[in-house]
């Protein structure tokens, strides 16, 4: 699974040369694109999932509408038991604004 970041990082470099902004739009289909990608997971419901969650955080002094795009993998022990999780994410930072605060209010998360 170590490998994950690794592809996620290639799929935000598709396409995109230094002068090119990375873009909301940008990050959300590179993450689709790696959220395809198959990795060597057992085969249980829960060793391979997309989480993401959404709000108005102030993580950095300043309060930001932040969207975390995650890749969950299910890690196992030798005898195959839930050991971990590794969590692959992809953060999305803007300003605030009153369209953005207004989802902020139904809770968002997965």
């Amino acid at each position: 699974m170590e490998e994950a970041l690794d592809v996620l990082r290639a799929e935000l470099e598709v396409g995109r040369s230094t002068k090119t902004e990375l873009t909301t739009r940008f990050a959300w289909l590179a993450f689709m694109r790696f959220a395809q990608q198959r990795f060597a997971t057992a085969p249980t419901p829960d060793s391979d999932g997309l989480l993401f969650q959404y709000g108005t955080y102030a993580f950095s002094g300043r309060p930001m509408f932040t969207v975390d795009l995650t890749r969950q993998f299910d890690i196992s022990d030798d005898g195959g038991e839930h050991d971990h999780y590794l969590q692959i994410h992809c953060e999305l930072r803007c300003e605030c604004e009153p369209a953005l605060d207004a989802l902020d209010m139904l809770g968002g998360g997965c």
